[in-house]
């Protein structure tokens, strides 16, 4: 048995606390594979034996909670996620949908294993959930079209792939097409101005409305119908602002490469 440190220790039994304030009905599985992903620097993959050194791509205790939340409100049986990278958001939703019978997760990321090390996939097979999982591991627009042809619906989508403008309203357009009305779309990281612009665009071109939370990195949007706007349909809508040079050089250290953000073309993060 692997011994911990004093800090570890301290660390495990903080996150198990804030979980317990958080999300109290968590499965007991969940709260095992969520302090071993919160309290590490590195994790397991399926893609080497050694683990992985795990970067600041995650989402905080809180907002996974409320993403779980959310979707315990709204009976999801069937979600989706643009951006798998480590599993931090699948973990949660994954729970949020265990006990829903017949439910599906698709996460889609072409880059699992090729930058994450697969280790989104290693944490959901420990997680060894009674719900239905699919990795898609194509590009989101080819990924969300082969849904679209299928006729398939879901009630929880939430957007967190490639953070450029056009992108995000490419995976807004098409999840359009996929989430019934009634559904919720979440978009991660809300304070970066494309995502802020892409939002202003769709509530204010689309039927959609803000839902009520706590959370201030992510905006939630419930869908009201159908799109059934006229051809020539337009409405301005404000553009978000540019970010101070010092932030874009912050988040520059916590992303991949530039030559490998060149290829991210409409994956996931």
């Amino acid at each position: 048995m692997t011994s911990i440190t004093e800090d570890e220790f301290g660390k495990r039994s903080q996150i198990r606390n804030e979980l317990k304030e958080f999300a109290p009905n968590l499965h007991q599985a969940t709260i095992n594979i969520l302090i071993d992903m919160y309290s590490s620097d590195r994790l397991q993959g399926t893609e080497s034996d050694k683990p992985v050194p795990i970067d600041m791509t995650r989402i905080s205790l809180k907002q996974g909670a409320m993403i779980n939340k959310l979707m315990h409100t709204h009976s999801t049986e069937r979600s989706l996620e643009i951006g798998f990278a480590f599993g931090f958001s699948t973990i949660w939703m994954l729970d949020a949908l265990r006990s829903q019978s017949n439910s599906l997760h698709i996460a889609i990321d072409p880059f699992e294993k090729i930058w994450w090390g697969g280790v989104g996939l290693y944490q959901v097979q420990r997680l060894g959930s009674e719900t239905r999982f699919n990795w898609n591991n194509d590009l989101s627009i080819h990924a969300l079209s082969d849904l679209i042809r299928e006729t398939a619906k879901f009630d929880f989508i939430y957007i967190d792939g490639n953070h450029r403008f056009d992108d995000v309203i490419v995976d807004f357009y098409l999840s359009d097409q996929i989430l019934k009305p009634g559904g919720l779309i979440v978009f991660d990281d809300i304070w970066m101005p494309s995502i802020q612009t892409a939002v202003s665009f769709v509530l204010n071109n689309r039927d959609y409305e803000p839902v009520p939370q706590s959370v201030d990195t992510m905006t939630v949007i419930k869908k009201k119908r159908n799109d059934d706007r006229d051809w020539s349909h337009f409405i301005n809508f404000a553009v978000g602002q540019p970010l101070h040079k010092r932030i874009v050089a912050a988040i520059a250290k916590r992303i991949p490469s530039a030559s490998h953000s060149r290829q991210r073309n409409r994956s996931g993060s």
